[in-house]
Order: structure tokens, then C-alpha cells, then sequence
């Protein structure tokens, strides 16, 4: 049985519209009290950093956000965030904000540079919207954003958005790893605005994940346990409550990347809102990170390789075959010291994620490109030759407008890739003519042969090498 808290059953409402925030008003209706009161839980401010060994309360495979501005690397453990879910820091050249919302796994970092040059600082209301945190704006204290859209919801500045800044989630034995130069948040520091006011949290507090019930367990991964019900949207039954996604909202689009969907290793090509990005995954450090895929004007299309390096996932581009680590820095090739840019996104629990975005598109398992099966040959130019022919699945599927087909041919020759309609009749010919043995991307705009824009509906793709006797089937969706 699902526990919900008598707080949330009082503050029931009928799930409202949602899935844009250009007019973000009506969420005033949908706060409710989270218990403490407005400042009830002491967001941080300054806290100091020192280096890992100075540190006691976090084991290796507590999670943290990881920040890197101009060589300055700084760790922030969910575990300060358990406790004080905000924290206003300051870069050499910019102020950001680092949240954490426990109920919802959501770590966000926004920039909270003013105008002027000047930090700008946020609070803890004490507030809940779909369980999730609610920020206050210091310089007025009133305007309300709530995490997951940093969008604010009242006074003035209705309807400004916060800069969502790229953070990278992940253990603190996997972040050591990346930057092995890292400095991590002191506990008990940053507490100046409190002085006199309250006792200061100890690293013994830091050690402690305060949601655990003798009944029902951890709230962070007992779906029997949720303090709050989600009032935007009904809980989506897509995934279970606390099944963890990546989420990206680009455009009016967003999509999740359901963790236990990924295979670990996983380098996921695809395109959202008309933008090339890549998802990169490694399941034991619960890592997963987004870059965009365009560099210098060229889309790059990745597949995973075995690691060299001490990172868990490395993949290389087909266009040029430069090797890439996890943090998005090309290592060897001819793109070699290039780096990906990364997309600004979060973690998020399922039922949170949906309930904010309740038309959210869900990754099911396409962009993700074969490895080619190679083999020795003499050819001189050609040192490595694909022993493999196949015909991937299109991504993104569904698509609208554009989607990519990767496939891979064994040796030189003649191919065909085609597209037909539910009725065996040509839409459009992507492929008619010679193409050298390798791995390829082709792309289709969803227009036919006459360059009008084809229906929605299902469609059939066929790849063949007519003198070879090969030929592979798959079939796509586009929708209007």
C-alpha cells in the first residue's frame, strides 16, 4: 500500500494541464507545506571546500554534483543536500546555485549571477510542488521557483527562467576518478547567516540519509514510500515511482532516459527538439551524462568501445574514428583535445519527471550504433574491413522531423536503402549507388520522392546489396 503523508491528502487538486511553462501562474495553487518552515531547512552559503582527505563523512559511492569552472573543481555530496538542499557558492567569475531535492533525486545547478555582477542568493521556502523543492529569491523574499522548471511562479519576475547550468551526477569514487584534483564542501561551513540561531550540522548529520522508515524503508528506492502525491499530473505507471531518469528539455521538448532502461556502457545517439545530442551511461556509478553531438558544424555519431582508460565508457566518432572518453574529450584521432559541449540536464525520480512533464517522450532503445566487426585485410588504404552487414533501428523512432538509419556493410559494392509506406509502395530512396565496406548514417527529412511531407504512420525500410544477396527489414514511425 502507497503511503501518503496527511499533509498531501489535504492538499489533493485536480491534475492540472501541464507540459509547458510559459504561463506558470497556476502552480501557486498547487504548493503545499513541506513541514518545516521558510528557512526551516539552512541553505548554505560560501561553504568552504578542501581536499578529500580532510574529509570524513561521505563513503565512496554516495552520490555528488560536480562542478569544473576554469580548473576550480568542487564536489557537492547529496549528502550536505539531505540536510540543506541549497547552496549558494561563488566561482572566481560567477555565483551558482547548487540544489538538491531529496524527494524528488533532483540535483540542479543554475547560475545566480545578477546583473550587476553580484551573488545572488536562494532559500529553502519550506514549500513542496509534485514533492518537489520550491526556492525563494533572497533579494525580495517571495519569488517562488520551483527546482524542476526553475521557473518563477509569482511577483515581478513571472515567468523568468533560471540558467540551467551542466552538472555532472555521480559517485564520489567515480568524480575522484575524473578529477583526482577535486576539493568537496567542508561540513559545518556556510552557516554565518545562522549564527546564533541554530546549531550547526556536524559531519556525524552528513553521515545520516534522513528519509528512512522502520515500515517502508528508504525512501529513495521503496516505491511504497512517498510522503507527497504529485498534483500536476497522475502518477504515470510507465515505470515504477522511484525508478531513476535523466531528463532533457530542450525546446518545447523533453524526454527521459530511464536508468534501468540503459545497458551500462550504453552511448546513445539522438535528437531532440532538431538538436544532435549523445547519452552516455555507466550503471555502477549511476552516471549518465548528455553532450551535444555537433562539433565545428559536423554531426559526430558515436558507438562504444572498450576502455582504455580508468573511465568506465569510451566510444568512438564514425565520421573521423577519434576515441572519446565519458567527459566528452576526444583522446586519440584526428579530433584528438576537441571537447563535446555538455547539455544541461538532470536526474530525477520517475514520478517526479512525469509528473512536470506528463507528455514526456521515453527513450526505448534506439541510437544505439553496432560496433563493426572488423577483420584483417590487405588492402593498404582499408587496414580493418566490417565482416558484418545490418541495419539498425532509426533514431529517433518516433521521429518528426528528421531521423537517422545507421547500417554497415561487409565490402565495397552496390547498395540500396528504401523507404516504403504500410502499402509496399516507394516513398522515399535513400540510398541508390556504390558505397564503400564501413559503418554509415543515413538520414531521412520525412519527405517523399516529390519532396512533399509524408504522412504520419509506419514505414518500412529495406537495405540491400543486390550482388552480395543481402537485404535487412525494419520498420518506423513518424508522427506529425
Amino acid at each position: 500500500m502507497l503511503y501518503i503523508s496527511l499533509i498531501a491528502l489535504l492538499a489533493w487538486a485536480v491534475p492540472a494541464e501541464a507540459g509547458g511553462y510559459d504561463n506558470p501562474g497556476f502552480l501557486t495553487s498547487h504548493l503545499v507545506s513541506g513541514g518545516p518552515p521558510k528557512d526551516g531547512i539552512p541553505a548554505l552559503t560560501n561553504p568552504n571546500f578542501v581536499d578529500p582527505e580532510r574529509i570524513a563523512y561521505l563513503r565512496e559511492d554516495d552520490l555528488v554534483m560536480g562542478l569544473v569552472f576554469d580548473g576550480d573543481v568542487r564536489a557537492y555530496p547529496h549528502n550536505i543536500g539531505w540536510w540543506n538542499e541549497i547552496i549558494n557558492d561563488q566561482f572566481t567569475d560567477r555565483s551558482v546555485a547548487v540544489t538538491l531535492c531529496p524527494l524528488t533525486g533532483t540535483g540542479l545547478v543554475f547560475d545566480a549571477t545578477g546583473a550587476d555582477g553580484m551573488q545572488i542568493e536562494f532559500g529553502v521556502s519550506g514549500l513542496l510542488i509534485n514533492s518537489n523543492l520550491v526556492m525563494y529569491d533572497r533579494r525580495d523574499g517571495s519569488t517562488l521557483y520551483p527546482q524542476m522548471i526553475y521557473t518563477a511562479i509569482n511577483g515581478g519576475d513571472l515567468g523568468a527562467q533560471l540558467e540551467l547550468l551542466p552538472v555532472i551526477e555521480t559517485t564520489w569514487g567515480m568524480w575522484k576518478k575524473m578529477y583526482p584534483n577535486t576539493t568537496v564542501v567542508e561540513a559545518g561551513t556556510g552557516w554565518e547567516r545562522y549564527a546564533g540561531e541554530r546549531p550547526v550540522y556536524t559531519e556525524r548529520s552528513y553521515e545520516n540519509y534522513p528519509y528512512i522508515s522502520a515500515r517502508l524503508g528508504d525512501y529513495r528506492t521503496s516505491n511504497d514510500y512517498l510522503i507527497f502525491l504529485p498534483s500536476t499530473a497522475d502518477i504515470d505507471p510507465r515505470f515504477e515511482i522511484k525508478d531513476m531518469v535523466l531528463g532533457l528539455c530542450l525546446g518545447k521538448d523533453t524526454k527521459a532516459y530511464p536508468f534501468n532502461a540503459m545497458p551500462d556502457g550504453a552511448v546513445i545517439n539522438d535528437v531532440i527538439d532538431a538538436q544532435n545530442i549523445a547519452v552516455v551511461y555507466a550503471a555502477e556509478s549511476h552516471t549518465a551524462i548528455a553532450y551535444f553531438s555537433e562539433l565545428g558544424g559536423r554531426v559526430l555519431n558515436f558507438y562504444a568501445v572498450e576502455p582504455e582508460g580508468n573511465l568506465p565508457v569510451e566510444f568512438v566518432d564514425v565520421e573521423t574514428g577519434s576515441r572519446w572518453n565519458m567527459l566528452g574529450s576526444a583522446i586519440e584521432g584526428p579530433l584528438a583535445g576537441q571537447q563535446l559541449k555538455q547539455v544541461p540536464s538532470y536526474n530525477s525520480m520517475w514520478f517526479a519527471w512525469a509528473a512536470y512533464w506528463p507528455d514526456t517522450n521515453v527513450w526505448s532503445g534506439e541510437g544505439i550504433l553496432d560496433v563493426p566487426v572488423l577483420v584483417d585485410t590487405a588492402v593498404e588504404e582499408t587496414p580493418l574491413r566490417p565482416q558484418t552487414f545490418a541495419l539498425g533501428q532509426n533514431f529517433p523512432n518516433p521521429f518528426n522531423p528528421e531521423t537517422r538509419i545507421h547500417y554497415q556493410l561487409p565490402a565495397d559494392g552496390f547498395v540500396r536503402l528504401v523507404v516504403y509506406n504500410s502499402g509496399g509502395q516507394v516513398v522515399r530512396r535513400l540510398v541508390d549507388g556504390v558505397r564503400r565496406s564501413g559503418l554509415h548514417i543515413a538520414r531521412w527529412n520525412g519527405l517523399d520522392e516529390a519532396g512533399q511531407a509524408a504522412a504520419s504512420g509506419t514505414y518500412i525500410y529495406r537495405l540491400e546489396m543486390p550482388g552480395e544477396g543481402l537485404r535487412e527489414i525494419r520498420s518506423m514511425s513518424l508522427v506529425r
